[in-house]
């Protein structure tokens, strides 16, 4: 059963891993839509060009931020939980709470959202859609942000399932009790 237990807490290692590998692109990318706004504001006031692409990019960088960075919340324990008895709950109840909540919300949410975006993303992609609209003439690729729904909600499910092992082992005395100050290795993710 131990070997089991460590198999399992192996896979929940890796996928943090690429949960955190995931966060530190993400930061970059913000950075990278800051100074996209910053362009873009000084392009348009300063010189009258404007570009419907690069204003269009604006709001996608930030929702795939929003998207990708929530599987890293969750690993650290960061996420917005609405219950009424955690202060009561020692690290038992705790662990029974967030196993229900992964398993009756968490999973099925996840797995409902990739369900449904998914075949959109792919028809996009394949027929090259672009933002372009009555309201904008962007040639933005529409698949890169309808890529971002269910690559965000994958990577939130398998965080989930990662934290669903480590509520089990906790429960079954293979592992201890994890929290935020086990997941932040060396002070960045």
């Amino acid at each position: 059963m131990r070997f089991g237990f460590a198999a399992a807490l192996r896979l929940a290692g890796r996928i943090d891993a690429v949960n955190r590998q995931m966060a530190f692109a993400v930061r970059w990318g913000l950075l990278a839509n800051a100074v996209l706004i910053a362009g873009n504001a000084f392009s348009r006031k300063l010189l009258g060009v404007a570009s419907s692409s690069m204003y269009d990019v604006q709001p996608h960088f930030f929702a795939a931020a929003v998207l990708l960075m929530a599987a890293f919340a969750l690993q650290r324990d960061e996420h917005v939980r609405i219950d009424v008895f955690s202060g009561w709950l020692g690290p038992r109840g705790m662990a029974w709470l967030d196993l229900v909540g992964t398993f009756v919300v968490l999973l099925p949410l996840c797995v409902v959202a990739v369900w449904v975006t998914a075949p959109e993303f792919a028809r996009s992609f394949a027929s090259g859609e672009t933002r372009g609209s009555r309201e904008s003439l962007s040639t933005f690729p529409a698949w890169i942000m309808k890529g971002m729904i269910p690559l965000g909600f994958l990577s939130l499910g398998a965080q989930g399932i990662a934290e669903a092992v480590r509520c089990i082992a906790f429960l079954a005395g293979a592992a201890p009790a994890r929290r935020v100050a086990q997941t932040v290795q060396g002070g960045r993710p």
